[in-house]
């Protein structure tokens, strides 16, 4: 997210690299929700992140979907800076990561979680327990039974 000579900016350069590799269906995808966010994507609520997740199903294929990464975003909306930050500590929030996370499309999926960690040793037992918690609150709110 945001370095110079940046490929995959975006769903229409995502699905042209994977169709210039010669679109196998072992080419997959892996959504960070703090790439996404900083690159432009607001994923910060249930209905915004559908409509980003329609987008990439229209243009990549959204069973190409293998893997996301979790962690909130040190820098604002669209900043274009790579710079994770612990779960609920950064721009998108708690709530924002609440909508990440409860996500139906991405139920059954690999999550790993990917923050600097309260002592920048990675993440720690309690944002993986944090981030549990949001999502259980995500789904309630989504009527989702947990």
């Amino acid at each position: 997210a945001g370095h110079k000579g940046l490929l995959a900016r975006d769903f229409d350069q995502t699905a042209e690299l994977i169709d210039l590799a010669g679109g196998g269906k072992r080419l997959g995808l892996c959504l960070d929700s703090c790439h996404l966010f900083v690159q432009g994507y607001d994923i910060t609520n249930e209905v915004h992140l559908g409509e980003v997740l329609d987008e990439a199903d229209a243009k990549v294929g959204i069973e190409r979907l293998g893997a996301v990464h979790v962690n909130d975003a040190a820098v604002p909306l669209g900043a274009c800076l790579d710079r994770h930050a612990n779960i609920g500590k950064g721009e998108m929030g708690k709530r924002g990561l609440s909508a990440f996370l409860s996500e139906p499309r991405f139920e059954g999926l690999p999550a790993t979680l990917e923050t600097p960690g309260p002592e920048k040793k990675g993440s720690s037992k309690a944002e993986v327990t944090l981030a549990k918690r949001l999502r259980r609150e995500g789904l309630k709110r989504r009527g989702a039974k947990t």
